[in-house]
């Protein structure tokens, strides 16, 4: 028994061995496959037995008492009303109705204006204005320059319920003389001062209405009516009457759109002119529809102008009206472009607003300007600077410049004339300007702001763009010292311009120089009733000329007082 167990386990080990020790221990391996017949079966198939069960998504909910128990917790600390603290208006001393400044200053001037306006109420209010400033002092070696401007006026508006009356009465009267001659050089001719003496009188009102809904569905609408007359002592007058209307609408016309005014100018002026030869009636009319709209940082206007003059010939015009702004950064950068155009009349009154010292018979006409294109940009650098700054090109046709008149009312013989009158010439002319505004304002006490314009003309028939300017720059500023204290002062600069000149009989071109124009002011106030000030132009003394052969006054100073009654 003992030797069975023996072999037997001997030989157990010897096939634990064998097992283990595979390719090790013989080299080989060995692969034995049993093949049997196959025999496919499918297994019991077993019937699902689920139905389908509607379950109710209704849960009945049952109703709940419930009471909550607190208990007040009391404190010591008493909380006592704030009684709202009385500020004592007075409104005859925070609101005036009277506003008057007068001064004096050299060249024999006195100045003295005078505002006077209704205090502040729900349903009108009315008021008065006059000025005067004149001077008795002369250029030297020029003929009589003394002047006077006068005017006057009364205004009020009416405020309704749904709408607003204005209406103005106006009344000006200005004197200048003819002065930009030199009398050393015409001794054999002797001039009084009536002779050069020029004086425009001018009376007109203006009445409007305008709506005044409350809500954008209703139709709002602006009608002005105007009349002026204005004559001189040469025989010349021109009356005028004026329509301008507008109506527009504010509906939702497109859900895209924040805010959208669908509307229509319509105006109509009438000119009678009348001088010691000739007289004229003239009509101008223009309707104006647009459609404007405001795409969040998009604002639209796409209109379209149309125009008729008529005077000895009828003519029809028609321009475009299209205006766009792009917000790129909000108050920080904006792009914006243009294409307009528009007919102007030039005149009389707009005529010796620019210059007095026309010629009574002064061609009067029309200018047209075809299409003009602009571009620029606009915004914020910072909290105290912003900016704009544009490039235009326009097609002018007809456009006016002035020039010396050496066939006056004088004399008839042209080597005898003088020259210090002016007459209009016009010409077509391709304009591109470049204009710059910087201003600056770190706070309310102090500011600063610059304006630069380059003009470059184009002209098809005359040789240069009399008395026009190329270039032209202001910088003017306020300061606050304190409550007492103020300055301002303003500094201009104008290129040369030219004028076409008879010398000899024979034609010249000459140049006004460029020139620099400094003023400054001062004010002291006293109290909130009464100040004094101190005005000063012209520091640098020169005498430029902004029209040939017509030179400034150099230096001025005016003091005087303020008082609010």
């Amino acid at each position: 028994m003992k030797n069975i167990i023996k072999h037997t386990s001997i030989a157990l080990l010897l096939l634990i061995i064998v097992n283990q020790g595979g390719n090790k221990l013989f080299g080989q391996n060995q692969e034995v496959t049993i093949i049997a017949p196959y025999k496919p079966t499918i297994s019991d198939a077993f019937k699902i037995t689920l139905n389908p069960a509607v379950v109710d998504t209704v849960i009945e909910t049952h109703p709940i008492n419930y009471n909550i128990i607190s208990q007040p917790i009391y404190t010591t600390y008493n909380i006592t009303s704030l009684k709202p603290t009385l500020i004592d208006v007075d409104t005859d001393e925070v609101m005036r109705r009277n506003y008057l400044k007068a001064g004096f200053g050299n060249y024999a001037m006195p100045y003295v204006e005078l505002f006077t306006n209704s205090l502040s109420s729900d349903d009108f209010s009315i008021g008065f204005h006059a000025r005067h400033l004149s001077s008795k002092g002369n250029i030297e070696d020029f003929g009589t320059s003394t002047f006077s401007q006068n005017n006057v006026s009364l205004f009020a508006k009416r405020y309704l319920k749904d709408k607003i009356l204005s209406g103005k009465l106006y009344y000006e009267r200005d004197v200048v003389h003819y002065y930009g001659f030199k009398p050393a050089d015409y001794i054999n001719d002797t001039l009084s001062d009536d002779d050069l003496r020029q004086r425009f009188s001018l009376i007109g009102t203006d009445l409007h209405v305008i709506s005044n809904h409350k809500r954008n569905n209703k139709l709002n609408y602006m009608a002005g009516l105007n009349f002026y007359h204005l004559s001189d002592l040469s025989k010349s007058s021109e009356m005028n009457i004026g329509l301008k209307t507008n109506f527009n609408s504010k509906n939702e016309f497109f859900d895209f759109v924040d805010k959208q005014e669908l509307g229509s100018d319509l105006n109509f002026c009438y000119f009678d002119n009348h001088d010691s030869i000739a007289s004229q009636g003239t009509m101008v009319a223009e309707i104006k529809p647009y459609l404007r709209l405001n795409l969040d940082y998009l604002d639209l206007t796409i209109g379209v102008r149309g125009a008729m003059s008529s005077d000895s010939v009828t003519n029809f015009f028609i321009y475009p009206d299209i205006r766009a702004s792009y917000q790129v950064i909000p108050n920080y950068l904006r792009f914006y472009a243009s294409v307009t155009g528009g007919l102007h009349r030039n005149s009389y009154r707009s005529v010796i607003l620019e210059n007095p010292w026309v010629n009574p018979l002064f061609p009067l006409g029309f200018t047209n300007t075809k299409f003009d294109i602009k571009g620029g940009i606009t915004g914020k650098v910072n909290l105290a600077f912003d900016y704009n700054f544009s490039v235009s090109y326009a097609d002018v046709e007809d456009m006016l410049f002035f020039n010396n008149d050496y066939v006056s009312d004088f004399s008839p013989d042209i080597s005898e004339n003088f020259g210090n009158k002016f007459t209009g010439i016009y010409d077509d002319a391709k304009v591109t300007t470049v204009s710059l505004e910087i201003g600056y304002q770190q706070s309310s006490l102090y500011n600063l702001l610059f304006i630069a314009n380059y003009r470059d003309y184009q002209l098809i028939t005359q040789a240069k763009p009399w008395h026009k300017p190329v270039f032209e720059a202001v910088v003017s500023g306020n300061y606050i010292l304190n409550e007492q204290v103020s300055f301002s002062g303003d500094l201009f600069f104008n290129s040369q311009t030219y004028a076409q000149i008879i010398e000899s009989g024979s034609l010249k071109v000459a140049e006004n120089k460029a020139y620099v124009d400094l003023n400054l002011g001062a004010e002291y106030r006293f109290n909130d009733r009464i100040s004094v000030f101190a005005q000063l132009n012209n520091i640098t003394g020169i005498r430029y000329q902004r029209w040939y052969n017509y030179p400034s006054q150099r230096f001025n100073a005016m003091g005087g007082f303020t008082f609010s009654f």
